[in-house]
């Protein structure tokens, strides 16, 4: 399967993925009738199968443009046939163990997969955090972390994060693979392209843990919510992954609109602009900083609905720092908000970077006369 999605990546924009999918699937259906008799034959043929559909897609030839609607109802309907993994007691008890009382750190010296694990770059107490112990010591490197490398290096993932993905994300270990070749098959009919999927996939790597209807429902949420388009969303997938993935995703966003629109007065047009500016502004839950930044930038400051909503990220910033910098540029006589004016200051300029950029590219002055300032205030 590994080497026929890395073939699959190279051409899926040329065929229309899904009239000749569907035709493959209603093959696929039969075959798990005529198996259901017999548990392995069937495993193995709709193994077999699986690879027959994507293998139909790559070799038929059609200029015409995927419709996203119709391709989705099409990798629906793929992952509904495949025979769902379900683990018998002797999988499980390969895969897991009753908590140990020993830390991983007291582990890692007893166990060549531990080690090696760790020389990947792979945070091991991020682990321990969530209670991972039991999977961590009944690893098999061979067996279980090999395939799971390969197939992060087939989508694109660069060695230098793999350690990181398998850090955050441990539970990809115990995903079947392919479940996680369905998923990506997803991004694929929606053409996202190979970089974008890498992106995605080393960013968030839990986005491999939802399923296609998962993930599907929350971009369709997005979508409608904020009117997006098929580009603004492929933009927010990839730019805004911890978004689609953010636990509660739904509930958080609603309550972040609200207080946009209800506390500080943005359009609906405005949010849109603020989502894909800067997707991270809806994962922050409100806090009270943030309405006190907003109100120095927008009642002090004065800076527009339509300019904040161009640079959403400055509403993320420390209400103090942000308040001293504009009362050091007041007091300068450089605190010029309007763009259309010399030495125009944008909310960026105001909020961002360190001191030092500050003073150097803004105020244009020492750091330590802005230092002694502030000591004033």
């Amino acid at each position: 399967m590994a080497v026929l999605f890395t073939r699959y990546f190279s051409i899926y924009p040329r065929y229309r993925f899904s009239r000749l999918l569907t035709d493959a699937v209603k093959d696929y259906q039969i075959v798990l009738r005529e198996d259901e008799n017999s548990d392995k034959d069937r495993s193995e043929r709709s193994e077999t199968a699986l690879e027959e559909v994507f293998q139909r897609v790559a070799e038929e030839f059609d200029k015409e443009e995927l419709n996203w609607d119709e391709s989705m109802q099409v990798i629906r309907k793929s992952e509904e046939v495949i025979p769902p993994h379900r683990p018998s007691k002797e999988e499980l008890l390969k895969i897991r163990a009753t908590k140990p009382t020993a830390t991983l750190a007291s582990l890692v010296n007893e166990s060549k997969t531990l080690k090696t694990l760790v020389d990947l770059g792979v945070n091991l107490s991020q682990w321990e955090r969530r209670g991972e112990i039991g999977l961590a010591v009944k690893l098999d490197f061979k067996r279980d972390v090999i395939p799971l490398i390969r197939f992060l290096s087939d989508i694109g993932v660069y060695q230098d994060k793999i350690g990181g993905v398998l850090s955050s994300c441990p539970n990809l270990l115990e995903i079947p693979r392919e479940d996680l070749n369905v998923r990506i098959a997803y991004l694929i009919s929606k053409k996202f392209s190979k970089e974008d999927i890498s992106q995605i996939v080393a960013i968030s790597p839990s986005w491999l843990t939802y399923s296609v209807k998962g993930i599907d429902g929350r971009l369709g949420f997005l979508q409608k919510t904020f009117g997006l388009s098929g580009n603004e969303v492929r933009h927010l997938a990839v730019h805004g992954s911890k978004l689609v993935t953010l636990k509660n995703m739904v509930s958080q966003v609603q309550k972040k609109m609200f207080t946009l629109k209800e506390e500080m007065g943005f359009s609906q047009e405005e949010m849109k602009t603020m989502l894909l500016a800067d997707p991270f502004i809806f994962v922050k839950k409100t806090q009270a900083d943030n309405l006190k930044q907003f109100d120095l930038l927008h009642l002090q400051a004065e800076f527009p609905h339509e300019l904040l909503a161009k640079f959403p990220s400055s509403l993320r910033r420390s209400h103090h720092l942000t308040e001293g910098r504009h009362k050091f540029l007041q007091f300068l006589g450089k605190a010029e908000y309007r763009p259309d004016q010399p030495n125009y200051v944008s909310p960026s300029m105001l909020t961002e970077g360190t001191d030092e950029e500050f003073c150097e590219t803004v105020a244009r002055c020492d750091v330590e006369l802005y230092y002694k300032y502030l000591k004033t205030i």
